[in-house]
């Protein structure tokens, strides 16, 4: 029964050196044995195999700390997760960490019916010799720790032996949930041939972005490639070549697997590292990502997904439901939607264009696509939102 195989979800010790068990099923490291999906076992000879027919190969993924903030968001994801839309499906979901003792093992797998597995990340704080005084200097606003996660989850991230066996993978945030029941965008990706979909897009600031776009130029003069070649990098970079920083966001992104695992995502990747931008400036995946995309891919093979999906500050109720309502009682962001009817279908994912996505996300300019697209009564909304009570166009009170 599942309550029973509860157990083998847990790391055991390591007794031996190499892997855990024959063929690649388990890896060792620093101490610890663990299975790779989809096998458990004290020598990885069980399969855990999906409860429903699955129509794709995928995998939903986490990195986590051992915080109680951490495992308190983790739960609480996890039981969105499966509630509101892997019940139906029933993808594996990877937890990647640094090291998580065997008690928040348990409350992690005692979060939802998801079936999880763990990936050990060793040695993920280790910063290269050429960066680390530097690093350890600068890591004031963000620890080493988080620098060597948003680089990791740039390039290094695909090629874990964990995600080795899946065609797809879905990104998600420890405080990542769905505030509705959620179609399965997996299937959808795979049906239209896209290769990656991305339902949160934004802005980053100014601080973590120091040198980023000297160092793309460069890297497009170098592959001989024009840096405003697609219709999203035209949404991105401006003629003067200046960027108002809008990105992907990443704390939620669908892939297909193939495309991120190969060289030419890798090579971008790599060029990027070797500037020791991740350690000194804090630079992100969600750069990363977004000009890789904008740069490597044809605006054709990716999209936006308007889905039910809620992160921090960001909310949607999917295409074309009401908006998010803000539930106070269950702490600073936490945001419901309308529940459909029982037994109803979710609602069908919203297919959006990343170019038009991203030009809406450039301040406002008083350019003619804005005064088309919005109206003048949305900026005073706006401005009055930011001021609370304060009258639009009146002079603060001194």
């Amino acid at each position: 029964c599942r309550e029973s195989s509860r157990g083998i979800f847990l790391a055991r010790p390591l007794k031996g050196g190499g892997a855990a068990g024959a063929h690649g099923r388990g890896r060792c490291n620093e101490g610890i044995c663990e299975c790779l999906p989809p096998f458990r076992g004290e020598m990885c000879e069980l399969e855990d195999m999906p409860r429903v027919q699955q129509k794709v190969k995928a995998v939903i993924h986490y990195i986590t700390a051992e915080t109680e903030r951490d495992l308190v968001e983790l739960s609480r994801s996890l039981s969105s997760l499966w509630l509101r839309y892997n019940r139906r499906f029933d993808y594996s979901v990877v937890i990647f960490h640094e090291g998580l003792s065997p008690a928040a093992r348990h409350r992690i797998v005692a979060a939802s019916e998801n079936r999880v597995w763990f990936s050990l990340l060793p040695r993920f704080t280790e910063v290269p010799p050429e960066w680390a005084k530097d690093a350890e200097e600068v890591a004031k606003d963000f620890s080493v720790g988080y620098r060597a996660m948003i680089r990791w989850r740039s390039g290094p991230c695909f090629l874990e032996p964990a995600l080795a066996s899946f065609d797809y993978a879905m990104t998600l945030d420890t405080d990542s949930y769905f505030p509705a029941e959620v179609d399965d965008p997996f299937e959808l990706l795979h049906q239209e041939g896209w290769v990656a979909a991305f339902p949160h897009l934004g802005r980053e600031s100014a601080s973590v972005v120091v040198n980023f776009m000297h160092h793309f130029l460069l890297y497009c003069r170098l592959q001989g490639l024009h840096p405003r070649r697609t219709g999203m990098l035209q949404s991105l970079i401006e003629t003067n070549y200046k960027w108002y920083q809008q990105c992907l966001m990443l704390d939620i992104e669908i892939l297909r697997l193939d495309w991120f695992r190969g060289e030419t995502y890798q090579d971008f990747f790599r060029y990027m590292d070797s500037t020791g931008g991740f350690w000194l400036h804090r630079w992100g995946n969600n750069p990363v990502r977004t000009f890789a995309v904008g740069l490597l891919l044809e605006d054709s093979q990716v999209r936006s997904f308007v889905m039910p999906y809620a992160h921090q500050d960001y909310c949607s109720c999917g295409h074309g439901a009401p908006a998010c309502r803000l539930d106070k009682t269950q702490g600073r962001f936490f945001y419901t939607c309308d529940e459909a009817a029982p037994g109803a279908d979710p609602p069908a994912i919203g297919v959006g264009d990343l170019a038009e996505g991203l030009l809406d996300l450039q301040p406002w300019r008083g350019t003619d696509r804005q005064k088309q697209r919005f109206k003048i009564s949305d900026v005073r909304d706006f401005v009055d939102q930011q001021f609370g009570d304060q009258q639009f166009g009146e002079t603060p009170a001194t």
